[in-house]
């Protein structure tokens, strides 16, 4: 089973979410906080993980979503 990944990049104008493994397109949003909001809303549906870059294009957070019946 391939991953599923979103990550979060910054674009010539605002970010964009592009997603690994989803039959989704990618997204564009004004701001990175309104990036990584849809982000997290779309891994958490998808149970995948969230990659999120910075300007420089580092990815200096990462995080995973897994079924609801797992979680505390």
């Amino acid at each position: 089973m391939q991953s599923r990944i979103i990550r979060v990049l910054p674009a010539e104008h605002g970010w964009v979410l592009e997603f690994s493994g989803l039959d989704i397109k990618p997204q564009r949003f004004p701001t990175m906080e309104a990036a990584i909001a849809a982000g997290w809303d779309v891994a958490r549906r998808q149970s995948a993980e969230l990659h999120i870059h910075r300007h420089d294009g580092e990815m200096p957070l990462r995080g995973a979503c897994c079924d609801e019946q797992q979680e505390p």
